[in-house]
């Protein structure tokens, strides 16, 4: 199993598509390469060199098993069908990227609303941004239009106490950064108005 492999994946992409094929019915070599093709709509072309090695691991580890086609006018073909293994192997596989789907669209609906915004700016023009940031936080709440003009942004937000702040400088390939973090938690109001 590869070590780069999520925990609880036997598998990875290549032959899990190869599984997922074969659940459909028997195919040989070139035929699923050309399925492969169809599904993915251009986007995949997948390669003999990377098909072939895939099916022979998963005959191997008894997931399928083959048989040859011996043609007289044409070359011999060699046919894979899905084993009890191969069945079982899908089924957790296919278990456990639903799950991670899942996951990834809980985090994507919880996460709908970043913003995210990136300029060049002279020194001079970034000072006034974190004099009309400072002068924001002061009050009840930041217009956030006004912070980044021409951009859509959520009207406005409400930093309740206290904002905690995170901040990292670094120095890359020559090159200096800084990277600042603000975060708090949503007024108790807020909370209780979304339960």
């Amino acid at each position: 199993m590869s070590r780069l492999m999520p925990h609880g994946m036997k598998i990875g992409a290549v032959s899990l598509w190869l599984l997922l094929l074969l659940s459909e019915k028997p195919m040989y070599g070139y035929e699923i390469i050309r399925e492969l093709e169809k599904r993915f709509s251009g986007y995949w072309k997948p390669k003999a060199g990377t098909i072939y090695p895939a099916l022979e691991k998963l005959e191997k580890n008894h997931m399928l098993t083959s048989r040859v086609e011996f043609r007289e006018e044409a070359p011999d073909r060699k046919h894979y069908a899905l084993r009890d293994a191969g069945r079982s192997e899908l089924a957790s596989t296919m278990a456990y990227w639903t799950r991670m789907t899942e996951i990834l669209e809980t985090y994507r609906e919880t996460h709908q609303s970043i913003f995210r915004h990136k300029t060049e700016l002279r020194k001079d023009q970034l000072s006034e941004f974190f004099t009309r940031l400072a002068g924001s936080l002061r009050g009840r709440s930041i217009d956030v239009k006004k912070l980044f003009p021409g951009s859509e942004t959520p009207a406005r937000i409400s930093p309740s106490e206290p904002v905690r702040l995170k901040f990292l400088y670094a120095k890359e390939n020559h090159k200096f950064e800084i990277h600042m973090e603000l975060e708090w938690l949503p007024a108790q109001k807020e909370v209780s108005s979304r339960l």
